[in-house]
């Protein structure tokens, strides 16, 4: 059995030729940084069972969840160098690497989960996946972690000016500094693990998070509501070395792309599907749960004009994609 793990592209190029077939079976090894509970290891889970189902067994993806191969900056860096095979990373890590990929977040571009997964398989999104090639990696599929809301601790949101001066945590990008500057917070940039702590204590008032993380951080003890904003998605990249992906033959790299698209609509409405039993869940924890007004997301749409316009102005690839997003609508 080839193992491609720690031996990066020069030994997978030489185990495989484009036309050889099935010669031996291959273990590729993917590890991602969340616990088994969350979307992005559902998607490894259904990705793996269709790779092995496509290729009759001939094709095993080991997986390591929950940080065993590194964090998400080095689970990036291995699968860049060779020394890990797969990951499945935020994309929000990645817009480091490749600006473009700031158009997956950009507020109220794709408006609802059914939307996401439309354009997830779009050549428009390929289009911006494709460009890791030129720092060693293929982007093979996008995926879900769970639609973003706010979270706050004295009240929810029902104005615009409700979110004036609120210390609301970030992450350190300059989109979501951009994002949140936009409509009056005093966006504070904080490690994600010093997040609940920062709400006990009064350091933050807010922060912008899906449900899935306020259930399994336990965030409702220190914060009781939620407003429902939807305001972007939290998608993670499916990513290959390019060398091992190379170094495979035509029929294994396209039982991998396969795969990889063909599971993203059932794992994207599966998050869906999740978040409505997460409302009552948190809601029997005694979280107040408040839909966005019509009035409150048509504030936000008009605030997030010109963030939209700086992105898309700053790259075709955005541009294009974010066409794209809006004549589905």
């Amino acid at each position: 059995m080839k193992t491609f793990t720690k031996i990066g592209g020069l030994l997978a190029g030489l185990a495989l030729t484009a036309s050889s077939a099935f010669a031996d079976p291959v273990t590729l090894t993917l590890g991602h940084a969340v616990f088994k509970t969350h979307p992005f290891h559902d998607a490894a889970e259904r990705f793996a069972k269709a790779v092995d189902e496509k290729s009759d067994g001939e094709i095993k993806i080991d997986i390591y969840p929950a940080r065993q191969m590194g964090d998400v900056k080095e689970l990036m860096e291995g699968v860049q160098m060779g020394t890990l095979d797969m990951t499945i990373n935020s994309s929000s890590a990645l817009s480091t690497l490749d600006p473009a990929v700031d158009a997956f977040q950009l507020p109220y571009v794709m408006s609802d989960y059914d939307d996401f997964a439309r354009m997830a398989v779009s050549p428009e999104a390929q289009a911006i996946m494709d460009e890791l090639k030129g720092h060693g990696m293929i982007g093979l599929g996008l995926y879900e972690g769970g639609q973003r809301n706010f979270l706050s601790t004295e009240k929810p949101i029902k104005d615009l000016s409700d979110f004036k001066g609120l210390k609301t945590r970030v992450a350190p990008s300059e989109l979501f500094l951009d994002i949140w500057k936009a409509v009056g917070v005093n966006p504070t940039p904080m490690a994600y693990g010093e997040v609940y702590s920062g709400l006990e204590t009064g350091t933050i008032d807010a922060v912008e998070i899906n449900l899935t993380s306020i259930q399994s951080e336990g965030l409702y003890d220190a914060a009781k509501n939620v407003t429902m904003t939807g305001h972007y998605f939290w998608p993670g990249m499916m990513l290959i070395n390019k060398d091992v992906f190379d170094g495979l033959t035509a029929d294994q790299q396209k039982i991998l792309r396969d795969a990889a698209r063909e599971v993203v609509k059932p794992q994207v409405m599966a998050v869906k599907a999740y978040d409505e039993e997460l409302k009552t869940k948190l809601a029997d924890e005694g979280v107040t749960i408040t839909e966005a007004s019509d009035t409150l997301k048509s504030q936000l749409h008009e605030a997030w004009a010109p963030v939209i316009k700086k992105y898309t102005d700053r790259d075709p690839l955005i541009a294009d994609f974010v066409k794209a997003a809006e004549a589905g609508h």
